[in-house]
Protein backbone atom coordinates (compact mmCIF):
# COMPACT_ATOMS: atom_id res chain seq x y z
CA UNK A 1 0.00 0.00 0.00
CA UNK A 2 1.36 3.39 -0.84
CA UNK A 3 2.09 6.04 1.72
CA UNK A 4 -0.83 8.85 1.03
CA UNK A 5 -0.56 12.14 1.43
CA UNK A 6 -4.44 14.07 1.84
CA UNK A 7 -4.31 17.73 0.84
CA UNK A 8 -8.24 19.88 1.54
CA UNK A 9 -7.27 23.37 0.12
CA UNK A 10 -9.84 25.78 1.69
CA UNK A 11 -10.42 29.31 0.81
CA UNK A 12 -7.09 30.54 2.85
CA UNK A 13 -5.72 27.52 4.44
CA UNK A 14 -4.22 24.38 3.29
CA UNK A 15 -4.26 21.49 6.08
CA UNK A 16 -2.28 18.00 4.96
CA UNK A 17 -2.85 14.78 6.41
CA UNK A 18 -0.19 11.88 6.12
CA UNK A 19 -1.10 8.63 6.06
CA UNK A 20 2.02 5.91 6.21
CA UNK A 21 1.45 2.79 4.03
CA UNK A 22 1.53 0.14 7.26
CA UNK A 23 -0.85 2.20 8.99
CA UNK A 24 -4.92 2.72 9.34
CA UNK A 25 -6.40 5.29 7.12
CA UNK A 26 -9.42 5.50 9.68
CA UNK A 27 -6.76 7.31 12.25
CA UNK A 28 -4.96 10.40 11.60
CA UNK A 29 -3.19 12.15 14.84
CA UNK A 30 -2.09 15.31 14.91
CA UNK A 31 1.45 14.73 14.63
CA UNK A 32 0.63 13.39 11.50
CA UNK A 33 -1.33 16.79 10.14
CA UNK A 34 -0.06 20.08 9.42
CA UNK A 35 -1.96 23.88 8.97
CA UNK A 36 -0.56 26.30 6.33
CA UNK A 37 -1.44 29.59 4.78
CA UNK A 38 -1.50 29.37 1.04
CA UNK A 39 2.13 32.03 1.69
CA UNK A 40 3.27 29.08 3.50
CA UNK A 41 4.53 26.49 0.80
CA UNK A 42 8.42 27.60 1.15
CA UNK A 43 8.14 27.81 4.85
CA UNK A 44 10.29 25.86 7.69
CA UNK A 45 6.81 24.30 8.33
CA UNK A 46 6.07 23.00 4.86
CA UNK A 47 9.93 21.80 4.90
CA UNK A 48 8.88 19.82 8.26
CA UNK A 49 5.80 18.37 6.69
CA UNK A 50 7.29 17.02 3.52
CA UNK A 51 10.74 15.77 5.52
CA UNK A 52 8.04 12.81 7.27
CA UNK A 53 6.91 11.92 3.34
CA UNK A 54 8.47 9.50 1.31
CA UNK A 55 9.19 11.05 -2.16
CA UNK A 56 6.74 8.45 -3.97
CA UNK A 57 3.89 8.95 -2.08
CA UNK A 58 0.45 9.54 -3.55
CA UNK A 59 -0.71 13.12 -3.00
CA UNK A 60 -4.38 13.32 -2.92
CA UNK A 61 -6.19 17.04 -3.16
CA UNK A 62 -9.45 18.52 -2.78
CA UNK A 63 -9.41 22.10 -3.02
CA UNK A 64 -12.13 25.05 -3.64
CA UNK A 65 -9.12 27.29 -4.53
CA UNK A 66 -7.62 26.93 -7.98
CA UNK A 67 -4.58 29.26 -7.53
CA UNK A 68 -3.58 27.80 -4.11
CA UNK A 69 -3.67 24.08 -6.48
CA UNK A 70 -1.66 25.07 -8.45
CA UNK A 71 1.13 26.28 -5.98
CA UNK A 72 1.01 23.32 -4.25
CA UNK A 73 1.38 20.89 -7.30
CA UNK A 74 4.28 23.23 -8.00
CA UNK A 75 5.74 23.03 -4.17
CA UNK A 76 5.29 18.70 -4.64
CA UNK A 77 7.01 18.78 -7.75
CA UNK A 78 9.92 20.66 -6.15
CA UNK A 79 10.23 18.74 -2.84
CA UNK A 80 9.20 15.52 -4.15
CA UNK A 81 9.48 15.31 -7.83
CA UNK A 82 8.34 11.46 -7.92
CA UNK A 83 5.03 12.43 -6.37
CA UNK A 84 1.89 11.03 -7.93
CA UNK A 85 -0.61 13.70 -7.34
CA UNK A 86 -3.96 13.69 -8.00
CA UNK A 87 -6.36 16.61 -7.70
CA UNK A 88 -10.39 15.13 -6.97
CA UNK A 89 -13.05 15.69 -9.39
CA UNK A 90 -16.97 14.80 -7.65
CA UNK A 91 -16.96 12.42 -10.08
CA UNK A 92 -13.91 10.17 -9.00
CA UNK A 93 -15.47 10.02 -5.43
CA UNK A 94 -17.33 6.24 -4.80
CA UNK A 95 -20.52 8.24 -2.84
CA UNK A 96 -23.78 8.42 -4.44
CA UNK A 97 -25.91 11.25 -3.89
CA UNK A 98 -29.36 12.11 -4.89
CA UNK A 99 -29.24 15.75 -5.73
CA UNK A 100 -29.25 18.29 -8.14
CA UNK A 101 -26.36 19.32 -10.19
CA UNK A 102 -23.65 17.29 -7.76
CA UNK A 103 -20.69 18.31 -10.05
CA UNK A 104 -21.22 21.22 -8.12
CA UNK A 105 -20.98 20.33 -4.70
CA UNK A 106 -17.84 21.50 -2.91
CA UNK A 107 -15.80 18.30 -2.82
CA UNK A 108 -15.21 18.71 0.71
CA UNK A 109 -18.74 18.08 1.73
CA UNK A 110 -18.77 15.01 -0.10
CA UNK A 111 -15.56 13.61 0.71
CA UNK A 112 -17.38 14.25 4.98
CA UNK A 113 -19.90 12.15 4.35
CA UNK A 114 -17.33 9.63 3.09
CA UNK A 115 -15.36 10.11 6.44
CA UNK A 116 -18.73 9.32 8.56
CA UNK A 117 -19.59 5.98 6.35
CA UNK A 118 -16.32 4.95 6.80
CA UNK A 119 -16.01 5.90 10.63
CA UNK A 120 -19.09 5.03 11.74
CA UNK A 121 -20.58 2.63 8.48
CA UNK A 122 -23.96 2.21 10.71
CA UNK A 123 -24.47 5.45 11.38
CA UNK A 124 -27.72 6.07 8.51
CA UNK A 125 -29.09 8.36 8.91
CA UNK A 126 -26.39 11.05 9.42
CA UNK A 127 -25.86 14.87 10.23
CA UNK A 128 -22.80 16.38 9.53
CA UNK A 129 -21.65 19.71 10.32
CA UNK A 130 -18.84 21.41 9.03
CA UNK A 131 -17.58 24.34 10.71
CA UNK A 132 -15.37 26.95 8.89
CA UNK A 133 -15.28 30.04 6.56
CA UNK A 134 -18.49 28.36 5.74
CA UNK A 135 -20.85 26.30 7.69
CA UNK A 136 -22.31 23.44 6.43
CA UNK A 137 -25.15 21.31 7.94
CA UNK A 138 -25.01 17.96 5.30
CA UNK A 139 -27.23 15.13 5.27
CA UNK A 140 -26.44 11.14 4.98
CA UNK A 141 -29.70 9.63 3.76
CA UNK A 142 -31.04 6.05 5.72
CA UNK A 143 -29.30 4.53 2.32
CA UNK A 144 -26.10 6.14 2.75
CA UNK A 145 -26.26 8.42 -0.30
CA UNK A 146 -25.38 12.32 0.09
CA UNK A 147 -28.66 13.57 0.35
CA UNK A 148 -27.70 17.42 0.27
CA UNK A 149 -27.74 20.44 3.21
CA UNK A 150 -27.56 23.78 3.81
CA UNK A 151 -24.50 26.39 4.03
CA UNK A 152 -24.14 29.69 5.56
CA UNK A 153 -20.97 31.88 6.34
CA UNK A 154 -19.04 30.99 9.34
CA UNK A 155 -18.23 33.35 12.35
CA UNK A 156 -14.82 35.30 10.77
CA UNK A 157 -17.10 36.35 7.65
CA UNK A 158 -19.56 37.39 9.82
CA UNK A 159 -17.51 39.45 11.10
CA UNK A 160 -16.11 40.42 8.04
CA UNK A 161 -19.52 40.99 6.53
CA UNK A 162 -20.38 43.36 9.34
CA UNK A 163 -17.10 45.33 9.25
CA UNK A 164 -17.30 46.13 5.65
CA UNK A 165 -21.21 46.46 4.97
CA UNK A 166 -21.22 49.08 7.38
CA UNK A 167 -19.63 52.70 8.14
CA UNK A 168 -18.93 52.15 11.71
CA UNK A 169 -19.03 48.95 12.94
CA UNK A 170 -16.02 47.49 14.07
CA UNK A 171 -14.56 43.69 13.05
CA UNK A 172 -14.69 41.30 15.64
CA UNK A 173 -12.51 38.56 16.77
CA UNK A 174 -14.55 36.04 18.89
CA UNK A 175 -13.38 34.41 21.53
CA UNK A 176 -13.53 31.10 21.00
CA UNK A 177 -13.15 29.66 24.90
CA UNK A 178 -15.52 32.34 26.37
CA UNK A 179 -19.16 32.18 25.08
CA UNK A 180 -20.65 36.09 25.51
CA UNK A 181 -23.65 37.08 27.12
CA UNK A 182 -26.77 37.28 25.01
CA UNK A 183 -26.99 41.66 26.24
CA UNK A 184 -23.93 43.56 24.88
CA UNK A 185 -22.84 46.40 26.93
CA UNK A 186 -21.39 48.02 24.01
CA UNK A 187 -21.10 47.61 20.21
CA UNK A 188 -18.10 44.94 20.04
CA UNK A 189 -20.19 42.76 22.82
CA UNK A 190 -23.38 43.13 20.89
CA UNK A 191 -21.33 42.17 17.99
CA UNK A 192 -19.95 38.86 19.24
CA UNK A 193 -22.71 38.14 21.12
CA UNK A 194 -25.15 37.97 17.45
CA UNK A 195 -22.27 35.82 16.21
CA UNK A 196 -21.61 33.32 18.60
CA UNK A 197 -25.20 32.65 19.66
CA UNK A 198 -26.91 33.39 16.16
CA UNK A 199 -24.42 30.56 14.79
CA UNK A 200 -25.65 28.26 18.03
CA UNK A 201 -29.08 28.98 17.31
CA UNK A 202 -29.17 28.49 13.21
CA UNK A 203 -27.40 25.58 13.68
CA UNK A 204 -29.35 23.62 16.78
CA UNK A 205 -32.95 24.89 14.31
CA UNK A 206 -31.00 23.11 11.29
CA UNK A 207 -30.79 20.35 13.30
CA UNK A 208 -33.71 19.93 14.75
CA UNK A 209 -36.09 20.50 11.47
CA UNK A 210 -33.27 17.56 9.49
CA UNK A 211 -34.23 15.03 12.55
CA UNK A 212 -37.96 16.35 11.71
CA UNK A 213 -37.33 14.62 8.34
CA UNK A 214 -34.75 12.14 9.79
CA UNK A 215 -35.57 10.80 12.65
CA UNK A 216 -34.88 12.60 16.49
CA UNK A 217 -32.24 9.78 17.25
CA UNK A 218 -30.07 10.43 13.79
CA UNK A 219 -26.77 11.11 14.82
CA UNK A 220 -24.46 13.90 14.73
CA UNK A 221 -20.89 14.99 13.65
CA UNK A 222 -18.95 17.92 14.05
CA UNK A 223 -15.50 19.06 12.69
CA UNK A 224 -14.02 22.06 11.51
CA UNK A 225 -12.21 25.31 12.85
CA UNK A 226 -15.19 25.97 14.58
CA UNK A 227 -15.66 22.78 16.40
CA UNK A 228 -16.08 24.86 19.46
CA UNK A 229 -20.09 25.38 18.59
CA UNK A 230 -20.25 21.87 19.73
CA UNK A 231 -20.34 22.48 23.44
CA UNK A 232 -23.27 25.12 23.14
CA UNK A 233 -25.59 22.84 21.10
CA UNK A 234 -28.56 21.61 22.62
CA UNK A 235 -28.38 17.86 21.46
CA UNK A 236 -25.34 14.84 21.76
CA UNK A 237 -22.97 15.05 18.81
CA UNK A 238 -19.24 14.00 18.52
CA UNK A 239 -16.20 15.66 17.55
CA UNK A 240 -14.29 14.18 14.93
CA UNK A 241 -11.58 16.12 13.56
CA UNK A 242 -9.97 16.26 10.11
CA UNK A 243 -12.98 15.30 8.74
CA UNK A 244 -12.25 16.19 5.00
CA UNK A 245 -8.56 14.64 5.18
CA UNK A 246 -10.30 11.29 6.61
CA UNK A 247 -12.87 11.03 3.54
CA UNK A 248 -9.86 11.55 1.08
CA UNK A 249 -8.40 8.45 2.98
CA UNK A 250 -11.60 6.70 2.71
CA UNK A 251 -12.04 7.79 -0.75
CA UNK A 252 -8.59 6.38 -2.15
CA UNK A 253 -9.71 3.10 -0.05
CA UNK A 254 -12.72 2.62 -1.66
CA UNK A 255 -11.29 2.62 -4.97
CA UNK A 256 -11.17 6.03 -6.94
CA UNK A 257 -12.76 6.46 -10.30
CA UNK A 258 -9.78 7.77 -12.32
Amino acid sequence: MTSLVAVDIGNSSIKLGWFPSEESRQLLPDSRVQNLHVGQLDSPLWEKFCEMIDDTAHWVVASVNPDACEKLKTAISITSPDAFITVLQNSMLPIESDIQAVEQVGTDRLLAALAVTAIAPHSKPAIIIDSGTAVTVDVISPHGTFAGGVIMPGSALIARALNEGTAQLPQVVLDQNNAPSPIGKNTQEAISAGIFWGLVGSINELVRQQRLLLGHSTPVYVSGGDSWIASHLEFECQSVSNLCLLGIAAAVEAGLQL
